[in-house]
C-alpha cells in the first residue's frame, strides 16, 4: 500500500467547523429556535417534557466516573415519573453499555432504556434490514476499540482479518493501540477497491483522559472525502432517532427533549426529528463556556462553534444535575 501524505485526522476545530457545511445540510430545521434559553439545572424545565433522550458520554460520564450530579438528576427524573432513554454513538451493542453504566454508578432502575448506533446496526446486519442490511452476506472487516469483538458474537456476517480479503468495513471505533498509519492504508484500499464503510460512531471527536481526540466519525468523513461510500448509522442520522421514538410510542415529539454536549450529533439529530433540544455546556463543548454563565455570551458562542447552517438548542445548562 502506499503512504499518505495528507493526514485523515483533521483538528477537532477543522472538523467541528466544516462537517455540517458538506455533509449534513439536513440539520438546519425550518422550525429552529433564533435564541438558547439559558436554565441553570434540569429541575427548571422538567414538567415541560415527559421523555428524555440523553447522551451518554459527555453528558452522563466522562468515560471514567459520572459527572457530579447525574446519578442524583437521572433519580429524580425517575421519580417524577420522566422515561429517561440514554442514546450513544457508541459502536458497541447496547448490553455492553448497560454494564459500564452500571460499573459507573448508575443504577439501572434510573434510565428506561439505553440504545446504542453499534446495536442498531448489529439488529440491521442480523435481520438483512435497514439500509445496511444488505451487506448481511459480505465478508466484513471490522474495526473497534474493543479487543474482545464482542459486535460479532451472534452474526452470521463472515469476519475477515485484513482488508485484502473484506467486502464490507465496519468501523465501530478506533483502536488507540494502532497507528495512525494503518487506518490511513485501510482508507487507501478500501477506496480504491470501492468498498463501502459502514461507521457505527459517527462522533466526530471524543473526550479522553488526554483532551479531545478525533474519533472514528473523522475517519469515515476521509474515507467519503476522497471519494468512498460510507453509510452512517447513529446520531445525528435519523435511524437511531425513528427506533428511539417507537420505546415512547404515547408522548408527543412536544413532550420529549433531546440532550447532549455536540451541536454537531445530539442537537442536530434531535432538531432533524422535530424534537426540542438542551445542550450541555461541560462536554465535547467545554472548552468554549469555560469563562461565562451570561446568556447572550452564552448565545453568540454556540453560533460560533455551530457555525452559520449549525443547530441552535433551544436550552442549554452548564450539566446535567437537578
Amino acid at each position: 500500500m502506499k503512504t499518505i501524505n495528507k493526514p485523515f485526522l483533521k483538528t477537532c476545530d477543522e472538523i467541528i467547523n466544516d462537517v455540517w457545511q458538506v455533509e449534513h445540510p439536513e440539520a438546519s430545521c425550518n422550525a429552529a429556535p433564533t435564541f438558547t434559553r439559558f436554565i441553570k439545572g434540569i429541575g427548571d424545565l422538567a414538567n415541560h417534557y415527559d421523555a428524555f433522550l440523553v447522551d451518554q458520554w459527555g453528558v452522563l460520564h466522562n468515560g471514567h466516573a459520572p459527572y457530579p450530579g447525574v446519578v442524583q438528576c437521572l433519580k429524580r427524573l425517575a421519580w417524577a415519573g420522566k422515561q429517561v432513554i440514554i442514546i450513544s454513538n457508541s459502536g458497541k451493542r447496547s448490553d455492553g453499555n448497560e454494564a459500564r453504566m452500571k460499573k459507573l454508578g448508575f443504577p439501572r432502575s434510573s434510565y428506561k432504556h439505553l440504545v446504542t448506533s453499534g446495536e442498531i446496526a448489529w439488529q440491521m446486519l442480523e435481520t438483512g434490514s435497514g439500509v445496511i442490511g444488505e451487506f448481511h452476506r459480505a465478508p466484513c472487516l471490522l474495526l473497534t476499540s474493543d479487543p474482545s469483538d464482542t459486535f460479532a458474537q451472534g452474526l452470521t456476517v463472515p469476519f475477515v482479518e485484513s482488508i485484502e480479503q473484506a467486502g464490507l468495513i465496519l468501523l465501530a471505533g478506533i483502536d488507540d493501540s494502532r497507528s495512525s498509519s494503518f487506518y490511513e492504508d485501510i482508507i487507501e484500499e478500501g477506496v480504491a477497491r470501492k468498498l463501502p464503510l459502514v461507521c457505527t460512531n459517527p462522533d466526530l471527536t471524543r473526550i479522553t483522559a488526554n483532551g479531545l481526540q478525533p474519533s472514528a466519525g473523522a475517519i469515515a468523513q476521509t474515507y467519503q472525502e476522497r471519494g468512498g461510500k460510507v453509510h452512517f448509522i447513529g446520531k445525528p442520522y435519523p435511524e437511531i432517532y425513528q427506533y428511539c421514538l417507537t420505546l415512547v410510542p404515547n408522548v408527543p415529539a412536544s413532550r420529549i427533549l433531546a440532550v447532549g454536549d455536540s451541536l454537531h450529533h445530539d442537537i442536530a439529530g434531535g432538531m432533524s426529528v422535530g424534537l426540542n433540544t438542551l445542550l450541555t455546556l461541560n462536554g465535547v463543548h467545554a472548552d468554549h463556556f469555560i469563562d461565562t454563565i451570561d446568556p447572550l455570551e452564552i448565545n453568540q458562542r454556540i453560533g460560533k462553534v455551530s457555525g452559520p447552517n449549525g443547530a441552535l438548542p433551544d436550552w442549554a445548562v452548564p450539566s446535567f444535575q437537578w
